[in-house]
């Protein structure tokens, strides 16, 4: 019969385990240091030095630790050959994070698939010189001779017995602790905690706005203002670059403003059968026939919109919301005493844009009725109602609401059901082939209903005689591909074509 006890004579499995984890441990340090380096500028306090070394070892050496746990039982077998996996494993890691930081240093972007996929694809596209590729492999060389010396300094060391039982516990703990103060600073806009999220490598930390909301009240983050206050050099980015004033003459009455997003919209749906009240308007309006929008989803394309910032700037405005403010356009509304009135689908105020678009403007999300159809309904009563209110007051006004219906699932009363045969498709069975007509005409009654309650909107200012001092803006934050170009791609979100990102808008002054 086979036994394995003469193959793993001398061999004692825990002893070359807790070695392993020995080298790990000798990397901390040396991860610490490196991810250190994209901390420059950032003013540390005693919270963010606890905030930073617990992210450090429990979002970044605890998968070192799973990685090589798996690594080591998979290994084990062939003995101490375990080693080059497992030391492999470690060296790639710390390779890696020592190259993306050289990367941040220079163009404040961190290494991701788009430059991995670049790479390996165009290599000579990607713009290394010789010299910049021999100093690459230089460091390579010297970090692998530092990996080696930490190999046989941890065989020839005495290990302490309980190393493996410490180091998962104090990297488990780490990581809850880590993970714990950033949702709670990201619901409370703690810039000490979140400014420094765009600053660490593939990055993805917990949000919880529920369970923050329920327990934050426990916990002192954000409750000072002094804490949300920091130099101009604590985030990654300086916004804006100068001081902008906007002041009108003193006998000139500011517009008043009406921004609209439909949902996404898409740029060939904004014709006389599907938008006919938008229609409509167009003809008394500028109309941008080639407009695209800042991204392919909600929080790229809202962003861009108010911004006029590219949306790859999002994390790092998100982060240091509290020091930003608000976009340009918002601040220069507020000096000029504008009264909103924002009307929004849900998640505003969860996914921060409320805090990076309208800080300190109070967002309406809650809309009466038990569907999509009967909240915006109810969202233009109210949108109505605010633009009444406003009337013979002293002060302009900016009213934006953000139409629902028309995200997919599409929603719409029956009333709507003019584009016939309408229906969804199963899109985890659609391929290139698939007809998207069914599909296509679902989307375009939805959109067709959001038109008519946008028209309920212009009739209201028709009505009490405020056009000729009204700007309205109609547009949306992205579009939605149908299959267009038959590489089976719906919706958003995915994809960078024109059907994802160009969309329409209409600029009534």
């Amino acid at each position: 019969m086979f036994s394995f006890r003469p193959y793993f004579k001398g061999f004692k499995p825990a002893v070359l385990y807790r070695q392993l984890i020995t080298v790990l441990v000798f990397n901390i340090p040396l991860i610490f240091i490196v991810l250190l380096q994209n901390m420059r500028s950032v003013d540390f306090t005693p919270l963010t030095w606890f905030y930073f070394t617990a992210t450090v070892v429990g979002y970044y050496v605890l998968p070192l630790l799973v990685v090589i746990s798996v690594a080591f039982l998979l290994f084990f077998p062939l003995k101490k050959l375990a080693i080059y996996p497992v030391g492999a494993v470690i060296t790639i890691f710390v390779f890696f994070i020592i190259i993306d930081s050289l990367a941040y240093k220079i163009t404040k972007i961190h290494i991701d698939l788009f430059w991995l996929e670049w790479i390996l694809n165009d290599f000579q596209a990607f713009g290394l010189s010789p010299s910049t590729l021999r100093n690459i492999i230089l460091l390579l060389l010297g970090l692998i001779a530092i990996e080696i010396s930490f190999f046989r300094f941890a065989r020839r060391i005495k290990k302490p017995r309980y190393l493996v039982w410490t180091v998962s516990l104090v990297t488990v703990l780490a990581f809850s602790a880590s993970q714990v103060t950033h949702a709670l600073a990201y619901e409370k806009n703690d810039i000490r905690i979140t400014s420094l999220t765009p600053r660490f490598p593939v990055y993805f930390p917990t949000t919880s706005h529920k369970r923050a909301k329920k327990y934050g009240q426990h916990f002192s983050l954000g409750e000072n203002e002094s804490s949300n206050t920091a130099s101009e050099h604590q985030g990654a980015l300086k916004y804006p670059l100068a001081n902008i004033e906007c002041k009108l003459p003193p006998n000139q009455k500011p517009p008043n403003i009406v921004v609209i997003f439909l949902e996404s919209w898409r740029f060939d749906m904004m014709n006389e059968s599907v938008t006919p009240n938008i229609y409509k308007l167009s003809g008394k309006s500028s109309v941008f026939l080639n407009h695209f929008s800042s991204g392919n989803s909600t929080v790229a394309g809202t962003f861009g919109f108010f911004s006029g910032l590219n949306a790859t700037y999002w994390a790092a405005v998100k982060a240091n919301n509290s020091r930003i403010d608000n976009p340009i356009l918002i601040d220069a509304l507020k000096e000029n005493n504008y009264t909103f009135g924002i009307f929004a689908k849900s998640h505003f105020k969860r996914h921060k844009i409320k805090d990076t678009i309208f800080r300190g403007i109070e967002v309406q999300e809650s809309f009466a009725g038990g569907s999509i159809v009967e909240r915006d309904r109810d969202m233009t009563r109210q949108v109505v109602s605010f633009i009444r209110e406003q009337q013979g007051r002293q002060n302009p006004y900016m009213a934006f609401a953000f139409y629902k219906s028309n995200h997919h699932h599409y929603h719409y009363p029956s009333e709507d059901a003019i584009f016939l045969p309408a229906g969804d498709i199963n899109l985890i069975l659609a391929d290139d082939d698939t007809d998207p007509t069914e599909y296509r005409n679902d989307y375009m009654n939805s959109t067709h209903y959001v038109d008519r309650l946008i028209g309920e909107i212009i009739q209201e200012l028709e009505s009490l005689g405020e056009m000729e001092n009204t700007v309205i803006a109609i547009s949306t934050d992205h579009s939605d591909e149908l299959n267009d170009n038959r590489a089976n791609y719906w919706g958003h979100g995915s994809n960078f074509t024109k059907y994802q990102t160009m969309v329409p808008l209409r600029l009534y002054e």
